[in-house]
């Protein structure tokens, strides 16, 4: 994504956002309709087979979870009998959110009245889905729906519902149906199935609003898969930098899934993390040369923007591992951490590889304490595992 020199980046809002938006204009476009007379006609409003109507598109005001107001487009409402839809088109502004410009689309159903209050049941549709493994804010069995996003889409239902209240001392029962048609493929390019939600995407959202470029929803992915290993019953975790990585861990261990983290560039972040879990006795922390050179310096969070390899220091490594002078000027003089692998490889110098990856076992066995075990892995780019200590 190219961004303009000096121009701010936009916010956009969160699929819970879009969920409540959605839930909100449906009741409201289906309590005007229904209740627009006389309360008498809620029995004939109910009945099935009322032709459907298209309302205009338009605006409504959600309220956010820190109580701030906010006005969300309305691409499409429609009306028929007791059930009203509403689409909202999900702007994640700036950020490259792989729910960008996804429909989501929200039903409320009239189900009957009561004069206690007003009655909202949630339901996952199609594109959202379900979870299917312990240890997420969601139980088992039920739509990957957030517990804040289900606050939401509550308060916008008895928001619309209020006025109406007022005039007739009766509180609507309604049942909310969230759908995202294009869902389950988007869960594709998500971390979902891992975490054990099946079918779709999930519906989250914490503050309401989704900052551009930020880092909260991967962090929060791996909070997520910590706590589903903890849920699991396991005692280890394998943390790696890349998909690269992992799929050959995967295939050289017998563990599940579920003990499967990826961390990206937030190494520090993921070891802070899992030293709160006494469940986990032993983490695993692998990586490629680049990431783990930035590790072995004591660089947890390894985006380039953070931190930089330093060949320099590479360079002294090596010759201290029995490069030459020659050698060791070549090594600082490299592009890339990854042509320094290959001049490290080609002279038969896999004692520096293995200094390399004994620094990060050290770093990382300061980052959780003494309570946990760190093992280091680093992985060659010819996917196989070149030093693990």
């Amino acid at each position: 994504m190219k961004i303009k020199k000096g121009k701010s980046l936009r916010s956009g809002f969160t699929t819970g956002t879009c969920a409540a938006a959605g839930a909100k204009a449906a009741a409201q476009a289906l309590f005007a309709s229904l209740f627009q007379k006389k309360p008498v006609l809620k029995k004939a409003a109910q009945k099935r087979g009322v032709k459907r109507r298209l309302l205009p598109p338009s605006t409504v005001i959600v309220t956010l979870p820190g109580g701030r107001l906010y006005s969300v487009k309305v691409k499409k409402i429609e009306l028929e009998g007791s059930r009203a839809t509403a689409t909202i088109i999900k702007d994640a502004g700036d950020d490259p959110d792989v729910t960008h410009k996804a429909a989501i689309v929200t039903s409320v159903e009239l189900k009957g009245f009561n004069a206690a209050r007003t009655g909202v049941s949630i339901k996952g549709g199609v594109g959202v889905g379900k979870v299917t493994r312990p240890g997420l804010k969601v139980p088992v069995g039920r739509p990957a729906i957030n517990p804040v996003p289900t606050s939401m889409i509550r308060t916008a239902v008895t928001e619309a519902a209020s006025s109406m209240n007022d005039r007739n001392g009766l509180k609507p029962s309604v049942e909310v149906t969230v759908s995202v048609p294009r869902g389950e493929t988007l869960a594709k390019k998500t971390m979902n199935a891992r975490l054990g939600i099946l079918g779709g995407i999930s519906i989250l959202g914490t503050t309401g609003i989704v900052e551009p470029l930020s880092l909260a929803a991967y962090k929060d992915s791996i909070k997520c898969g910590i706590d589903v290993a903890v849920a699991a019953g396991l005692d280890t975790v394998i943390f790696s930098t890349g998909r690269s990585t992992e799929k050959v861990l995967e295939t050289e261990s017998d563990l599940p899934a579920a003990a499967f983290v990826m961390t990206g560039d937030h190494m520090g972040f993921a070891l802070s993390s899992v030293a709160k879990k006494k469940e986990i006795k032993n983490v695993t922390v692998a990586g490629q040369f680049g990431k783990f050179t930035k590790l072995a310096a004591g660089h947890f969070e390894t985006h380039c923007a953070d931190s930089s390899i330093d060949l320099a220091a590479l360079a002294k490594t090596a010759a201290k591992g029995g490069a030459g002078r020659e050698l060791s000027k070549r090594i600082a003089g490299a592009n890339t951490a990854r042509e320094v692998f290959f001049i490290l490889e080609e002279h038969g110098l896999s004692s520096v590889l293995k200094k390399v990856a004994r620094m990060v076992k050290k770093n990382g066995q300061q980052k959780v304490g003494k309570s946990q075990k760190v093992t280091a892995v680093l992985v060659g780019y010819d996917a196989t595992v070149t030093a693990r200590v």
